[in-house]
């Protein structure tokens, strides 16, 4: 499977999320874990444009979940939940204010493709349930909890009433695909 990059921007916001969970000592001490050339990602600095490999944000996410001596899923679950607050705060806000949880989980795939350069994003919506699958992609419970928490996000702030999210299917534990299962009162 061919490396997936993820842009800069969701970066850093998880620098912004490590620096407020660790005590800078932490901080400092998750970094050093990483090879010198790949701990200028996580500075807070990378450009919007850039691209930095997923792998590295995983082991990244890994280092600062250890740190912190909280699960990687919990942790990870709760940088996605921060970077998509971080990430609403611009354009899609907007989008979320005009759109129904319908309408923006189909845009997901457009949204998908802002974020990352691999992997294919699939949509099933119907009567207050959805089903996202992504396939293609490296799947690692690093970026299956970033991913999980961003979804949650993006459904309660498109006002999904008593929305509940689940990651039913995950390739990190051998399934096929990763899926997420959405389910709301309308």
């Amino acid at each position: 499977m061919k490396e997936v990059n993820l842009k800069g921007t969701p970066i850093n916001g998880l620098v912004e999320f490590v620096m407020k969970e660790l005590t800078p000592q932490q901080y400092q001490d998750a970094l050093a874990r990483l090879p010198a050339d790949h701990q200028k990602y996580f500075t807070g600095h990378v450009l919007a444009h850039e691209l930095v490999p997923v792998s590295i944000v995983n082991t990244f996410t890994e280092y600062a979940a250890e740190a912190k001596k909280e699960s990687l899923k919990s942790f990870a679950r709760r940088a996605g939940r921060y970077g998509a607050e971080i990430g609403l705060k611009t354009v899609y806000k907007f989008v979320l204010l005009v759109l129904s949880i319908d309408s923006v989980l189909k845009k997901a795939p457009l949204m998908w493709t802002r974020v990352y350069d691999g992997g294919v994003i699939s949509v099933e919506s119907g009567d207050g349930t959805a089903g996202i699958t992504v396939t293609e992609f490296p799947s690692h419970p690093a970026v299956c909890g970033r991913i999980t928490g961003w979804f949650e996000v993006i459904g309660e702030r498109a006002g999904a009433k008593d929305m509940r999210l689940v990651h039913d299917s995950c390739a990190a534990e051998g399934a096929k695909a990763c899926h997420w299962k959405f389910v709301w009162r309308k």
